[in-house]
């Protein structure tokens, strides 16, 4: 897997066109798709070729192509180390204990 870096408007893009190959997988015309998916063909080609439409719109797509469980993985955390799982097992220390401060009572030093 490559390491790439995206901008924010190319990210979107990307998922749009993903889609778009996912489309075309499946041998199917942008009319059908978004019947299935119960948006506009017009908001589906804005989607494709920029990305740009609304999450809503966006998960219509993903699940009208049956992509929903790929959507499930995408923020997993990983799976945590048995290093890490004893370090959250340890109390950590939010503060210093206060001490009570004690008042010279003016008998001096002697």
């Amino acid at each position: 897997m490559s390491l790439k870096l995206y901008s924010e408007s190319a990210l979107i893009a990307e998922l749009g066109h993903r889609l778009r190959e996912h489309r075309l997988r499946r041998n199917m015309l942008q009319q059908e798709l978004a019947t299935k998916a119960g948006i506009s063909v017009s908001a589906l080609k804005k989607l494709e070729s920029d990305g740009k439409v609304t999450l809503e719109n966006f998960m219509k797509v993903v699940f009208a192509l049956r992509l929903e469980k790929e959507m499930m993985n995408l923020f997993d955390a990983p799976p945590l180390t048995i290093a890490q799982v004893e370090a959250m097992r340890t109390e950590t220390r939010q503060r210093a204990t206060r001490r009570k401060i004690k008042s010279s009572s003016g008998s001096g030093n002697g």
